[in-house]
């Protein structure tokens, strides 16, 4: 079994100087630092809301699921692999993605002298581009079966493009008589806009790195002409109504299912696809204001130097927005009121949804806890019509009768929960209080509805919270969680690409 690190408390943690723990070194502030979604799991690694665990490592009511991906290039297969991934993995299901790319490229690592141009197509005309696609494909199949034998895996998603009959019948095959559930998920977009942004950002893919954006673009669309005249939608003809799939169209726009006899950890991927939508925007995350004397019990509102923060706080990132979308035109809000800022609001207005929060790429949306002096930082936004949410779920980790006391209180009234909370800050729980796991089971619905939204959002909260979301939108590990700072005067960005998410940290008063 393998034993948590010797973290310090909750409280001492933040005295700490750690941006990370583990493999995953520290790293200075404003640095950008990518997360461990493809990281290799232990065989009882523990995830941060996993409810229970079990010898296997595996869920005991979920099975072994192999999700195989199935679509032409740029219809968003490996976002749409890494945030199931993602998900998955936070919910305590040992799961693993497997990209042919990433096989392609440890074997050729400069395909354009390495590789024939049709080893790109599903179906090679040569015979080397045979030779070399069935090799490729045949480590990732092996791999994958190796993942659920022998580091007792128990989701493994397939990013491929399967967009031949043959080649799914048999992945359905191969894991199906190692009773391995298969379950097809084809990823179709019938909107030009969202192809052509995929094919604009083709130049950020691994494959393309040093080359010319234009240069990217030409060859990434060879590949998508390549496939397009033999792709084979699934059941066209009716003769694969036998297999379990669901047609993912336009990144959620809508659902088709097949074979819906899934049981509960399908239903659970069904359910994350009915969120899942493209991000075009970021997420940033921001401490409150401080309040006199700065108590969990006393819900206290902002004092002087409070209010200036929250000033400073929205005039910065309001900034820090607008210089990434680099001047593009953004639209003028509409429920901005009368008596908004002026100074700022033409500058930086942001088109607020009737209904849905964050549907647009181009809205804003502010989250808070619902403690007075969070809240009251998320004034400034109010002013320009920015639409604020206040979400219980993002309230601080209750401390229970370890409230408001020092360190040195701690110990002493307290040196047995003290001595639990520094083999495992992340479970422990002081007497009447939460722990950091409590806190991840109450986020997951906030965690479905950031995946929903596709525009900018801010959320205001305490430190504990903060980590928390972090830790999902990163991929940290349990360990990792409870030594996460989240200083006043930083703001951190987190931004999202097909493979990875990238976190920055920018200085509020710079």
């Amino acid at each position: 079994m393998i034993q948590p690190p010797k973290y310090p408390g909750n409280y001492s943690a933040r005295k700490q100087k750690r941006w990370s723990q583990g493999s995953r070194n520290s790293q200075s502030s404003g640095q950008i630092r990518t997360d461990a979604v493809h990281s290799r799991l232990q065989p009882n690694h523990i995830f941060p809301a996993q409810l229970y665990s079990t010898e296997s490592g595996r869920l005991f009511h979920a099975g072994k699921v192999l999700i195989c991906l199935v679509g032409l290039p740029a219809r968003g297969k490996t976002r749409l692999s890494v945030s199931l991934t993602r998900y998955l993995r936070w919910l305590g299901v040992k799961t693993h993605t497997f990209h042919v790319s990433d096989y392609r490229r440890a074997k050729y690592a400069n395909f354009e002298d390495d590789i024939p141009d049709d080893y790109f197509r599903a179906e090679p005309t040569s015979e080397e581009g045979v030779r070399m696609r069935q090799s490729i494909l045949q480590d990732c199949l092996d791999d994958m079966l190796g993942f659920f034998e022998k580091d007792k895996g128990q989701v493994a998603v397939y990013d491929a493009l399967n967009v031949l009959k043959k080649d799914r019948e048999l992945v359905q095959e191969l894991f199906s008589k190692n009773h391995i559930k298969v379950l097809f998920i084809e990823s179709i977009v019938d909107d030009p806009s969202v192809i052509n942004r995929n094919v604009q950002n083709a130049a950020a893919s691994p494959d393309y790195e040093g080359w010319d954006p234009a240069k990217a673009r030409k060859d990434y669309l060879k590949r998508i002409n390549a496939n397009a005249p033999i792709y084979q939608p699934m059941n066209e003809d009716g003769d694969e109504s036998h297999l379990r799939y669901i047609k993912f169209i336009n990144f959620g726009e809508r659902l088709i299912t097949n074979n819906s006899q899934y049981g509960y950890l399908v239903n659970r991927i069904v359910f994350f696809l009915m969120n899942s939508r493209i991000k075009t925007g970021c997420v940033y995350f921001a401490r409150c204001g401080k309040s006199d004397l700065d108590k969990y019990v006393d819900d206290e509102v902002l004092n002087e130097e409070g209010l200036q923060f929250s000033e400073t706080l929205a005039n910065k990132l309001l900034d820090t927005i607008a210089k990434r979308k680099k001047g593009s035109p953004v639209p003028v809000s509409l429920n901005a009121s009368s008596g908004s800022s002026t100074d700022t609001l033409e500058k930086h207005a942001f088109r607020q949804p009737p209904t849905a929060d964050g549907t647009n790429d181009d809205s804003f949306v502010v989250w808070t806890a619902t403690r007075k002096r969070t809240s009251a930082t998320a004034d400034p936004f109010r002013r320009r019509g920015i639409t604020v949410r206040e979400r219980y779920q993002l309230n601080q980790l209750n401390p229970g009768e370890i409230a408001d006391l020092t360190l040195e209180e701690v110990k002493q009234r307290f040196p047995d929960e003290w001595a639990q909370d520094q083999d495992d800050p992340y479970h422990h729980r002081y007497p009447r209080a939460e722990s950091f796991h409590d806190l991840a089971v109450r986020m997951e619905p906030l965690l479905l509805e950031m995946e929903r939204m596709s525009g900018d959002m801010l959320i205001i909260a305490h430190e504990s919270a903060l980590a928390v979301l972090y830790g999902y939108l990163m991929a940290c590990s349990c360990y990792e969680i409870p030594s996460l700072q989240f200083p006043r005067d930083e703001l951190v960005e987190i931004s999202y690409s097909p493979y990875e998410n990238h976190a920055r940290r920018i200085n509020i008063n710079d």
